[in-house]
């Protein structure tokens, strides 16, 4: 198994040309996957049928997994099963069948309140290395509304503060979507405190380093981010929901209500259309019927 592991990480990264950090994504899903297979119903993936393939989806989606996470593991899967059929080992892909896991309706994502954001990194103790860490990972997820992809892959060398040093003004330049590089500005004690992180003797030092690692040359993942702030959240008595993605829409409303241009906050959220970052912004009635409104088509609105 680990050799035909190994063969589909050489597929994705070399023949297919997915990046890196998809690669490590589709992989670790279908590990998860074929574990199961082994534990549950004691066969290989060589074997497994479409009524497989479907009862370990069911199982996924009974864990509360997110919709793009769901999605991950059918793109994992169908990738998994096309090599499979490439190199002959089975006649037919049974993952082709699986729908795409889309949520429907509008999004339940709510922003929370600065004050909310405040107790969180105040309840972080910065005394030791791993603390500045996190407290600097949650504030660039808030202050600069980074998909946590975008955060784990950032590197030592994508800061840059020798732009402005004596207004503490920096550049972080960010990998999207797609490959789609975007630049953003690193400002104030944002600054300060990304200059103090890396300063510190445990913090990385070579440009090519992993901004955030959890040890010598390997990034923070996104599970364990997402469970930090989990369990910040239950020390400082938060009962709001907070993830990194809350975090981004948290930083596209705040945008908006200091009257941020529509076009700027897409661009920083490395959107490519408006009518996407709109859905990101959460606020009043009001204030949405603006934002809306940007969105004019031939004289009419969005809104009517």
């Amino acid at each position: 198994m680990i050799a035909l592991i190994d063969e589909y990480r050489n597929e994705l990264l070399k023949i297919s040309g997915f990046a890196e950090k998809t690669v490590d994504n589709y992989t670790s899903c279908i590990v998860m996957f074929c574990d199961w297979l082994k534990r549950q119903i004691q066969i290989s993936p060589l074997s497994a049928q479409c009524k497989h393939i479907n009862l370990w989806i069911m199982e996924l989606k009974g864990k509360g997994l997110s919709y793009s996470r769901l999605e991950h593991h059918r793109s994992a899967l169908k990738t998994f099963y096309a090599m499979f059929v490439k190199l002959k080992l089975v006649s037919k892909n049974v993952a082709v069948t699986l729908p795409q896991f889309r949520k429907r309706g509008r999004s339940n994502i709510r922003p929370v309140s600065k004050e909310a954001v405040y107790r969180l990194l105040d309840t972080i103790d910065q005394s030791y290395w791993e603390g500045r860490r996190n407290h600097m990972i949650i504030s660039m997820l808030w202050a600069l509304g980074l998909r946590i992809s975008e955060l784990t892959s950032l590197t030592v060398g994508s800061f840059e503060p020798g732009i402005d040093p004596k207004n503490r003004i920096g550049l972080l330049r960010v990998k999207g979507k797609n490959r789609k590089q975007r630049a953003l500005f690193i400002v104030d004690m944002l600054y300060d405190n990304l200059i103090a992180y890396l300063s510190h003797r445990q913090s990385p030092g070579q440009k090519k380093d992993p901004l955030f690692p959890v040890k010598s040359g390997k990034a923070i993942s996104n599970n364990r981010i997402q469970k930090k702030i989990k369990e910040y959240c239950m020390e400082a008595g938060i009962t709001d929901r907070i993830t990194p993605h809350v975090l981004r829409h948290c930083f596209a409303t705040e945008m908006y209500h200091a009257n941020v241009p529509l076009d700027a906050i897409c661009a920083m959220l490395g959107h490519d259309r408006r009518s996407e970052t709109s859905g990101y912004i959460k606020v009043s009635d009001q204030f949405k019927r603006e934002a809306l409104n940007q969105l004019a088509i031939s004289g009419r609105t969005l809104w009517e």
